[in-house]
């Protein structure tokens, strides 16, 4: 069973799943670096966690057309969105599940795993990383691309000097961190802001309570006169290894 949290994020991005493409210029930027971290397989076993519409997921699919590729994500409709986008992908062994990354249900070993974007949305990431380590074969990896700790930074020190409280969860250093990217993609605050909501990531954490529109209205104008409307993205891309006691990875 899902918890209030998890069902509240798979509720937001299931009902943005027709237009989430419309705005995922930056998932697509995320997904082409974390690409760079695939590794060369001959027909390996492939899990995905939070494949959203597909955006990755394309990246596995040709990358290893020879591959047996499990996609998954909490939200139904964002399943059958990737499954929608990936039609034309000549890959007959493409496999799509409805599934909660923080409790995987799926049986390992699985030579590469990967998920982009997603971790940040979890409530113990590397305890989620720890549990996935162990589906993977000996030899195998685990990759993933993640809004970082110091995300945000420009809008954090504004609402912090305002007395307001902060919607997003506290960000953990993750393991195995071998990249990073800061990025500032839009134009002003306000754009920031739409942004998150179009894709349906405006989940907040428990207990918080919504800024009030006026409190909003002068944060978002503290921002743009203190930070020229820059709000940074911090993108982190790892990679985990597998522990020796894991079952092999068929390298090319």
């Amino acid at each position: 069973m899902l918890s209030h949290r998890s069902a509240a994020i798979a509720r937001n991005f299931g009902a943005k799943a027709a237009s989430y493409d419309d705005h995922a210029d930056l998932q697509r930027t995320v997904a082409a670096r974390l690409a760079r971290l695939l590794p060369p397989l001959r027909s390996p076993r492939v899990l995905e966690l939070g494949c959203g519409t597909g955006v990755f997921s394309r990246h596995l699919a040709e990358r290893y057309p020879d591959g047996e590729l499990i996609l998954t994500d909490l939200a139904p409709a964002m399943v059958e969105q990737c499954r929608r986008n990936l039609g034309s992908v000549a890959n007959a062994r493409l496999g799509f599940e409805v599934m909660d990354a923080a409790r995987p249900s799926v049986r390992g070993p699985y030579d590469l795993i990967a998920t982009s974007m997603t971790l940040h949305w979890l409530a113990d990431p590397e305890a989620v990383l720890a549990r996935l380590g162990r589906l993977l074969a000996p030899g195998g990896a685990l990759i993933y691309a993640s809004i970082g700790p110091d995300s945000f930074a420009e809008w954090h020190a504004v609402l912090k000097a305002r007395g307001l409280p902060r919607g997003l969860p506290e960000l953990p250093s993750l393991p195995g961190i071998v990249d990073e990217d800061r990025l500032a993609v839009d134009a002003g605050t306000l754009a920031f802001l739409r942004r998150i909501k179009s894709i349906g990531g405006l989940t907040p954490r428990a207990g918080y309570t919504p800024l009030s529109p006026g409190a909003l209205r002068g944060a978002i104008r503290a921002t743009d006169a203190q930070h020229d409307g820059r709000v940074t993205w911090h993108i982190v891309y790892g990679c985990v290894e597998a522990s020796q006691s894991s079952p092999s990875m068929r390298p090319a």
